[in-house]
This record gives structure tokens, sequence and C-alpha cells, in this order.
């Protein structure tokens, strides 16, 4: 089994066994695969905000969305471009934002602050952090700015409990600093001072109105990215996925210095980090890939890891988003707890925990797309099932009583590995 793709049936399994969520579009198949063919671009101003040379800065974002969707709630991913935070343009995440909408998600590509190098000059390492903290806020002021629009003229049709961030380069370090810089961290005393004299944690980007709103981030989505220091994943950070060529001479895949201007520790690091922290998360490794190379799709050894970290992507994100009950699941009481185990299991035999007072049950199994699979009747409690024909996958698990139809159970997903 490739371990991406055990990767990607993980994060299914952790994150639906924790999390709920009322978005309707949640059918197993959208914001994983591709359901729309066209997409439609609407650019906005999304803030103002004075850049370092203390010129104010007009802020503006590509929103890209599924053609025809009249889904009334989507989770938004919002994406920086690369440059080093000095040169770059928001239409540089054109195919990414394209490649989200056409799964379902409302895509954004934020322009953000910049450094002013033909005012100032080359810039050294503290400038450049100055740079990236700005362009922190900045990412978190267009968070904001979504869950504003939900609560006021929903142009977007925003969930604005859903909102990741993302991004390639200097916009993967924006997005991971957004996402894991947080007051717990013990930091430095020249980052502590940038910090302070931008607005904190949250930046001081946007309207007094917009201030109002949370900041928070559901996840992060990293292309050939780094933190300034890795420890800063911690068990109280977000989910991540993450992809970094292994012969980056840019942003190191380890550490070292980014662009010949400020240290940065890589991917390599920040996955160490999260799976010692217990984070949902992932890393595709890409052998012999350079920072911009492995993203070329006309190098085609590159192009099958680049898939596989957006299907790790794509799948964390379903799994964070959607529900751990079927939607179509009645209203009433409250559904009796039981459980599957081992899960994930491998070879395709498992056991189910029934309630005390259930003697036996009759067990369905659904695939993704609500297909039944398998089913057993007059199952016990601890009953040893086997389901070896089912190709690994995850599936739904649903009780039911024959002799008692009235009373509701919770619903499970199994993880089945080869």
């Amino acid at each position: 089994m490739k371990k991406s793709h055990l990767f990607a049936l993980l994060f299914i399994f952790a994150a639906l066994q924790n999390l709920q969520s009322q978005n309707p579009g949640c059918d197993g198949a959208r914001y994983i695969d591709d359901v729309f063919t066209d997409v439609t671009k609407t650019t906005v101003q999304y803030a103002t905000a004075v850049n370092q040379a203390n010129s104010q800065v007009t802020l503006m974002m590509d929103v890209y969305e599924p053609a025809g969707d009249t889904l009334s709630t989507r989770p938004v991913v919002i994406l920086a471009h690369g440059g080093s935070f000095i040169f770059g343009d928001k239409s540089d995440m054109k195919r990414w934002c394209e490649r989200l909408a056409r799964k379902g998600y409302v895509a954004a590509s934020i322009q953000y602050r910049l450094y002013p190098l033909f005012v100032l000059g080359t810039p050294d390492s503290v400038d450049i952090f100055g740079t990236a903290v700005r362009a922190v806020g900045d990412m978190k002021c267009a968070a904001r700015y979504f869950r504003e629009d939900a609560a006021t003229v929903n142009q977007f049709r925003a969930d604005a409990v859903s909102i990741f961030v993302g991004g390639y380069s200097a916009g993967a370090v924006t997005a991971l600093h957004a996402g894991f810089l947080d007051s717990t961290d013990v930091l430095p005393a020249f980052i502590q001072n940038i910090l302070d004299a931008n607005g904190g944690f949250n930046g001081n980007t946007g309207t007094a109105s917009n201030q109002t709103y949370s900041s928070d981030i559901k996840g992060v989505i990293n292309l050939s990215g780094g933190l300034y220091r890795s420890n800063w994943v911690d068990a109280g950070g977000v989910p991540l996925a993450s992809i970094h060529g292994d012969n980056d001479g840019t942003v190191p895949y380890y550490s070292g210095q980014a662009a010949n201007i400020a240290y940065l520790e890589g991917s390599a690091l920040i996955h160490q980090a999260a799976d010692a922290a217990g984070l949902i998360n992932s890393l595709v490794t890409v052998p012999g890939g350079d920072h911009t190379d492995t993203y070329d799709p006309t190098k085609p050894q590159f192009v099958p890891f680049v898939d596989s970290f957006w299907m790790n992507a794509s799948v964390m994100m379903e799994s964070l988003v959607c529900a751990t009950v079927s939607a179509n699941t009645p209203a009433g009481p409250d559904p009796e707890a039981w459980a599957v185990y081992p899960n994930p299991v491998a070879g395709g035999a498992f056991a189910v925990r029934l309630p005390a007072s259930l003697q036996r049950a009759d067990v369905l199994m659904t695939d993704l797309s609500g297909k039944a699979v398998f089913q057993l009747s007059g199952v016990e409690d601890r009953q040893i099932i086997h389901a070896a024909t089912l190709p690994e996958g995850i599936y739904t698990v649903s009780l039911r009583n024959p002799e008692q139809p009235q009373r509701r159970f919770g619903v499970q997903k199994l993880v089945l590995l080869r």
C-alpha cells in the first residue's frame, strides 16, 4: 500500500472520529473529486494596509468558485503566492485555485504586502521576517473577510467554520506561521517586537468591523514552505498537508538559509514535529525535486507526487469539513453509542461492541458513495465480522435492531487497509 494512500485513509479516520459539521455538501465525492467542470473568478478588495515604506497598499484577492454551484455553504481555502516576500502575484496560484474550485471549494488567491525592494533596498533577515509577519496578518484578515461576508451580504456563501490557508514558498511560509505561531511559543525578541508593532498574532490588517471576526484556521496546505522553528508545531496546532522536494535549494527540506536571506526549518522537520504532537498531517517527499521543478507539469517524474499531495490535502479537508453522522439520519433522541475495532483494520476482520442493552443487531456497510457493499444479520457483541472481499478504503458502518426499529445508533467510519 502506498504511504500517501495510508495517510489519506488515516486522515479521514482520525478526523471523522471527533468532528461534526453541518456542511450540506458532504456526499463522499465533493471536496475530494472533481465534481465541477467550469470555474468562475471574482476579484475583490479585502483590505488596505501600510507597508514597510509607510505607503498604503490596496490588497486584492481573486476568488474562484465552482460554476453553477447552488450549495448554500462552501468551505474556503485561502492561498498565497511565492516570491521570497519580494516578488510574485496572486495570479500565480490560479491553477491551484481552479483545481480546488472544481472540487467544490471556494478558493482565494490573495495579494499580500511585499517588501518594497525598490524603495528600501536589499532586505536582511529581520526585514524579511517583518514582511512575513505582515503577510500573516494579511492572510488572517482574508479569513476574517470571508467570515464577515458570510454574516452580512453572503456573496461567496462561505462556511465560516471551515476556512483553510495555504500557499507555495513564501506563501506557504505565511500559511504555516498563520496556522502555528501563537502565544504559547517562545519567541526571539526581534520577532516579538515585530508582532507588537503590527497588531500581535492576528495582525492589524482590515477594518474595525473585520477585526471583530475570528482569525481561526482549520488546517494548512503547505507547498515547499518552512517555519522559523518547527517546535512551534505542538498539540494545540491544526491539521497539515505538505509537499516538499528533498533537493530544494530555496526553502530547505530540513533546515537552513531560505533564499539566502533568513533561517527556516522545512517540511521534513515540521512533519516530524506534527507526528510527535499527534496532529493529523502528511508529507509527500519528492525525490530529487527542487523548489520550482517539483510543480512543473512538463516534468512527468514529479506529477504523481503532486497529485498524491492534492489527494492528501483534499481528503484531509473533506474529513474536517464533513460530519460523523449521516445527513439522512432523522431527528429524534440522541443515537446510542457503540464501536467497531480495531480501526483501522488490516485484512478485513473486525469486531463490534454493542450497547449493553442490545443482544444482537444487523450490520450494514456502505462505501462513500452511499452504496451498500456488505451486510450481516444477527451480529452479537464482540463477534468477529469478516469483510475480506472489500477493497481498502473508508466505509460507513451502521446498526439496526429489527425487533426495535425505533432505536437509533451512531454511525461509525471504518478504515480498511490491505
